[in-house]
């Protein structure tokens, strides 16, 4: 005997909301690399835009998804996101010593 269609959904649900769970887990720690970035970039006046690394960045998404039979737009998507969300962190933690220097004086 199965599984009623109710049971399925649910328990294929939880299953869901697990992996959903671990992909916020994740971005939380990739911005949190980000931040560290962003203050050796500001140490060292090193610019927030790295337009290589965007590119490795993207390039790696594109062949996960070729491999993986995803969509390549669809991963690429996903990491604009994640990308300009790093950007706007970078930015707050490198311009934040900018404007602590600016009051300073």
């Amino acid at each position: 005997m199965t599984e009623e269609p109710c049971t399925q959904l649910a328990s294929l649900r939880a299953e869901l909301d697990s992996i959903d769970a671990g992909l916020l887990v994740a971005i939380r720690d990739r911005i949190e690399i980000c931040s560290r970035v962003a203050l050796v970039k500001r140490e060292f006046d090193i610019p927030m835009m790295q337009p290589d690394r965007v590119g490795v960045v993207q390039d790696r998404a594109r062949e996960f998804a070729r491999k993986h039979g995803m969509s390549e737009d669809f991963l690429a998507s996903v990491y604009d996101l994640l990308i300009g969300e790093a950007c706007r962190v970078e930015d707050l933690i490198i311009d934040a010593d900018s404007a602590v220097g600016k009051r300073g004086r």
